[in-house]
């Protein structure tokens, strides 16, 4: 059990398995937002005086047994304050689940869903913008040419929530602008294998690619696409495009793709609250990407400070009704909660496109978005 006299953050995060490269991210967001927590003095607690925080972590190896074993230590033998949630849409899930059960408030900075908010748990509250509303802003920022019909391909595993619904949000986007003349075909990626997979997408001849699978699937996509195919899609969609790491990890395969970004660096913010991106990059480790999963775990710590901050308590129920009143921006953008669910309804993402290993919003006034096989000036 941590010190009585610290405030107890609990975080069960996927430092190992299928979600590692995230976990470890969002890990060190967390830890950078304990550090300017201490050295600021601590957290406002219920005696009015500051309290240092002591971060207890476990690796929930990217399992679901993991979390649940995680969650359940955390609350029943640390018994720790404050319990964030871990990465992922699935794993938020079944972390929620538990948390409900022993009446305790989470905070969710790395699951994106959409269908958790949907189950009356009242004691939850979410930062990120929910993964049905990730691509919804792609026919605005992007200026499609065809002829009669406008050829759109969705690669996606059916079988969870994450995947089928941010490549989802893609189709309908381009479907409410385009109406009858987009025509689109579905591909469970579940059912077939990634060679029948790259031939169902050439005879298809799309003009649109829409490919949302793990982080690992995506990249070895890419990588495979100037080898698997001979068509030439004016727009490749990629749910991974979003990561930093992105580039690193296919190179100029990755050249105009583009993905959804739950934060950018080029965002233009008001902040009302907490540090400027220059002061976090000034105390962040040397090691560390300030990527948007990061960032998105940094910024859910700001709001865990502001709440306790201004309620001077712990008390979850009290915590969890101030935050439905919360309205401010931090360095991840803004945050607002819905009051009855707790899902995000302030946050916006972010767009972005690949050019010659840099990333570019394509929000932003002074970039358009390149069709593929255009190079850029």
């Amino acid at each position: 059990m941590y010190c009585s006299d610290k405030v107890g953050i609990g975080l069960s995060v996927s430092l190992t398995g299928h979600y590692k490269l995230q976990g470890t991210s969002s890990y060190k967001g967390i830890l950078a937002w304990v550090d300017r927590v201490n050295s600021n003095g601590g957290l406002s607690d219920t005696s009015n005086s500051c309290s240092p925080v002591e971060l207890v972590v476990y690796d929930d190896e990217s399992s679901a047994t993991g979390v649940e074993n995680n969650i359940v230590t955390l609350i029943d033998d640390d018994q720790v304050d404050i319990i964030l949630g871990p990465y992922s849409t699935n794993l938020i899930k079944l972390a929620t689940n538990l948390c409900h059960k022993k009446k305790r408030l989470i905070w969710n900075h790395g699951g994106a869903s959409q269908d958790l908010h949907n189950h009356g748990f009242d004691l939850l509250v979410s930062s990120l913008t929910p993964c049905n509303e990730y691509f919804t802003g792609l026919a605005d920022a992007t200026n499609l040419i065809f002829d009669s019909t406008l050829k759109i391909c969705k690669v996606s595993n059916n079988k969870g929530e994450f995947s089928p619904k941010v490549s989802g949000s893609a189709v309908e986007s381009l479907v409410m602008k385009y109406g009858q003349a987009a025509e689109v075909l579905e591909i469970d990626m579940s059912v077939y294998d990634m060679e029948l997979i790259f031939h169902k997408i050439q005879a298809f001849v799309p003009d649109v690619i829409v490919f949302v699978g793990t982080y690992q699937e995506d990249v070895d996509f890419v990588i495979n696409l100037q080898h698997k195919m001979t068509i030439q899609p004016q727009l490749i969609c990629v749910g991974a495009a979003g990561l930093d790491e992105f580039w690193m990890d296919v190179g100029h395969s990755g050249n105009l793709i583009v993905g959804p970004s739950q934060w950018e660096s080029s965002m233009i913010l008001d902040i009302n609250h907490g540090p400027t991106l220059a002061k976090v990059k000034d105390h962040i480790a040397e090691n560390a990407v300030l990527d948007y999963v990061f960032m998105q775990a940094y910024g859910m710590g700001l709001i865990i400070e502001y709440c306790i901050s201004a309620c001077k308590t712990l008390d979850e129920q009290l915590l969890r009704r101030f935050a439905e009143t919360v309205d401010i921006e931090t360095v991840f953008g803004r945050f607002k909660i819905d009051p009855q669910t707790g899902a995000q309804v302030g946050h916006k993402m972010v767009l972005v496109q690949w050019n010659k290993g840099k990333k570019y919003p394509l929000t932003s006034l002074e970039r358009t978005w390149i069709p593929l096989g255009y190079e850029s000036s």
